[in-house]
């Protein structure tokens, strides 16, 4: 199921989509944390078919919603598809994040 559940890392509160995470997306998430929190520039590299791009979703967008004065993300795709494909991925992570608060200011 794609139920997802919200988590901390280091005070951040994350929303994430899906059941279940990797390690390697889990410290994917804590480096590009560090990076923000940073404010510096990172090279993230993760194997094919860890769920980059929900990794990235994820912790991008509830790091922006916990700290309203930092800029946009910006995302490039190669191609259109992968655009489309990208673009879903992201309605998903945000709509979990709705409905998480939705449900729990209920």
């Amino acid at each position: 199921g794609e139920m997802g559940f919200t988590f901390e890392i280091e005070g951040l509160r994350v929303f994430f989509p899906y059941d279940t995470i990797y390690p390697e997306q889990y410290k994917y998430m804590c480096e590009l944390k560090r990076s923000l929190d940073a404010k510096g520039h990172a090279v993230l590299e993760m194997p094919t078919g860890t769920g980059k791009t929900v990794t990235l979703f994820a912790l991008i967008t509830s790091y922006q919603f916990a700290h309203s004065q930092v800029g946009k993300l910006i995302y490039c795709t190669r191609t259109v598809p992968e655009m489309s494909k990208a673009l879903e991925e992201l309605r998903v992570v945000i709509d979990f994040r709705v409905k998480t608060l939705a449900d729990e200011a209920a």
